[in-house]
């Protein structure tokens, strides 16, 4: 059931330029838009697990709130956003907690 009763902050990463004209990746201020959260499906976790990405959560936003972001605010953790899926007026956007690095054994 849809109930749209999560709120998730969406950022993209800005770079800019430190005091000594280095680049330096940093982020905008998060906007708030309405979401519904889901699970990662079993099949999906466990391909992306085989590629050493640990997804953590699904959120399906409205088509029109999405601007490319690349990263989540939710519940005070920040997710990458992996992969999103048009689904007509609707997107879902899988995502990994930051700083999830599994990597695959060598």
């Amino acid at each position: 059931m849809m109930n749209w009763s999560d709120v998730v902050g969406l950022v993209n990463n800005e770079p800019s330029i430190d005091s000594e004209g280095f680049p330096v990746s940093g982020s905008s201020k998060p906007r708030n838009v309405f979401a519904n959260r889901k699970s990662v499906k079993s099949s999906e976790y466990y391909a992306a697990k085989q590629s050493g990405i640990q997804l953590s959560l699904i959120f399906e936003i409205r088509d029109v709130d999405y601007q490319g972001e690349t990263k989540i605010k939710y519940k005070g953790n920040s997710y990458e956003i992996e992969r999103s899926y048009e689904k007509g007026e609707f997107i879902e956007l899988t995502c990994k907690k930051e700083g999830d690095t599994h990597e695959v054994g060598l």
